[in-house]
């Protein structure tokens, strides 16, 4: 998966996202494709929460950082598989490691105007 450019995720999200409701827990699914041909998947838990739009603009503009910070330490061998947001103030970014059955899961907070890695979890 290629970088996380604020604009580029935005339009995205905006012009091409899907949204369904997982039948089963109940959790929102929005699929963005990108420009790479990949897709980015974000797991929201409370479907009806009313904070997940100002929470993914958010997302979109904090990414690129915390994604460029994630690929240092992982050497670039691992992508975002998933990102779940499990409440207003905490989510995971969930990393795949590429051709290879691995992963690495980043707790990430809400400060108030931006996602950062959380404090307790971030890589070093």
């Amino acid at each position: 998966m290629g970088t996380y450019g604020t604009r580029d995720l935005l339009r995205a999200y905006e012009c091409h996202a899907t949204r369904e409701v997982r039948p089963v827990s109940g959790e929102l699914l929005i699929m963005i494709p990108l420009s790479d041909e990949s897709t980015l998947e974000i797991t929201v838990v409370d479907p009806s929460a009313d904070w997940i739009e100002s929470r993914l603009r958010g997302l979109f503009a904090s990414l690129g950082e915390i994604d460029r910070r994630a690929q240092r330490i992982l050497r670039g061998e691992f992508s975002i598989g998933w990102i779940e947001l499990d409440s207003a103030r905490h989510g995971v970014i969930d990393y795949w490691a590429t051709g290879v059955n691995s992963e690495y899961a980043i707790d990430i907070s809400w400060t108030g105007d931006a996602w950062v890695e959380s404090p307790a979890e971030q890589l070093t």
